[in-house]
């Protein structure tokens, strides 16, 4: 007669989550992780705040809890958690043993994968067990991605990591800035050495390494990929070289795309040498620039009325009147109407720019509400296993998020601080853009 797992693991989880309205979805997600490794030495270990976190982070995300339980040393990591883990692991990312790809391309794309999936639920764990705070999460989210990043391209270049070959990533958006979250796509521009004659081969390098990453195998995919942000967009060349895209930037772009710009960072290949053209770059473009409020101003409202659609049972959290791209683009059109630019070396992030652009307590307190929607987002993003523009402001779904952006919080609660938190956000963009001036969040 087989012998069942012993019991303990899964009552342990389930007690994890008394009074939650996340209980009632722990007994599926705990089933098949009791089952399998309800026996492990990591079952006895898991209790405190590892013990809520990873009862958090798999009530939210099922689909994490059968994932969690045919990965045994995860599961022993996570039974370990503690408040400098983030930190440790943040360390050990450089230096991590992957297969050969020369010698064995398919372990490789799939330990690229496992990677990403492991460190995600790592992350999750450590955020919802309040042991580390987002920010750090993201930091390291994003740290996770570069690592994939570099390796992928190293791979397809045929080259040790340590060395650089003709094709240079550029990370845009919130990998640039170490600004990632839960289920992020990587948002990138593909740059190749000027003394490359023939853009054949680094498009076709660009090509493989998007598909060392996108391709989806047994192991899942490691990140979608979005190359949209280039020079003329899809229709434009998937590579340029470093030198033809400063030119464009600086004699053909769009204000959107000096917009895209400030958030962006060379993450893969050349970087230090990319990384310091496209500084000169943004200086270049910081002092021929056209004050771009009204600009903004217009394409936010657009971006509103055809994104940010809400109801009363859902919130535009992104693309919505004084949602997160309100912010993002306070940052970034701070830094134009100012002339700035970030010190050589700074992340570009929204916080940085902001603080970069004017340094009064209206701009912290602006960016303590970008983070609370920030951490809303990711919540909702781990809660959906994707990412997500509007959050549910009624039902279960609703009562769910609140519980994970805040133990024991309700719905309502949460949808009024919300709501309080992106008319402030919206008031601000809205005296901006009136005034064409970000001096005008200053009292």
């Amino acid at each position: 007669m087989p012998i069942g797992p012993e019991p303990g693991l899964e009552a342990r989880l389930t007690g994890a989550l008394a009074h939650s309205p996340l209980a009632a979805r722990i007994a599926t997600a705990a089933a098949p992780l009791a089952e399998r490794r309800a026996r492990d030495a990591a079952a006895e270990q898991l209790e405190g705040p590892a013990l809520r976190g990873l009862a958090r982070a798999l009530a939210a995300s099922p689909e994490s809890a059968r994932y969690l339980s045919l990965r045994p040393g995860l599961f022993a990591r996570l039974a370990a958690l503690a408040a400098d883990s983030l930190e440790r692991r943040a360390g050990e990312l450089p230096g991590l043993a992957l297969p050969d790809p020369s010698t064995a391309r398919e372990d490789f794309l799939d330990a690229l994968r496992l990677l990403r999936r492991d460190e995600l639920v790592f992350a999750a764990a450590l955020h919802l067990a309040g042991l580390a705070p987002f920010e750090q999460v993201a930091e390291f989210l994003s740290r996770v991605a570069e690592t994939c990043a570099a390796r992928a391209l190293a791979a397809v270049e045929g080259r040790s990591p340590d060395e650089t070959g003709i094709l240079t990533v550029l990370g845009m958006g919130k990998l640039a800035g170490r600004e990632f979250t839960y289920h992020s796509d990587l948002d990138v521009i593909f740059l190749f050495r000027d003394d490359v004659a023939d853009a054949y081969p680094p498009s076709r390098l660009a090509q493989r390494w998007i598909s060392s990453l996108a391709t989806m195998t047994g192991a899942g995919f490691a990140y979608h990929v979005d190359s949209r942000l280039r020079p003329s967009g899809q229709q434009g060349a998937l590579v340029t070289t470093v030198e033809a895209f400063a030119r464009y930037q600086t004699r053909q772009a769009e204000t959107w795309e000096h917009v895209a710009l400030q958030r962006a960072r060379a993450v893969a290949g050349d970087r230090a040498r990319v990384q310091a053209e496209l500084e000169r770059v943004r200086e270049q473009i910081a002092r021929e620039a056209a004050n771009p409020w009204r600009y903004l101003r217009d394409m936010r409202g657009r971006v509103v009325a055809e994104r940010g659609t809400e109801d009363a049972d859902s919130a535009a959290l992104k693309a919505g009147r004084g949602g997160i791209m309100d912010v993002e683009f306070l940052g970034a059109g701070a830094l134009l109407e100012r002339g700035l630019v970030l010190a050589p070396g700074a992340l570009p992030s929204v916080p940085a720019m902001l603080r970069a652009a004017l340094r009064v307590p209206a701009v912290e307190r602006l960016l303590d509400d970008y983070a609370f929607l920030r951490r809303i987002e990711a919540c909702a993003r781990w809660l959906a296993g994707r990412p997500v523009e509007s959050v549910a402001r009624t039902g279960e779904a609703a009562d769910w998020l609140a519980d994970l952006v805040e133990p024991g919080q309700t719905a309502e609660t949460l949808d009024a601080a919300l709501a309080a938190a992106r008319e402030r956000i919206a008031a601000g963009f809205e005296r901006v853009a009136a005034k064409e001036t970000i001096e005008a969040l200053a009292p």
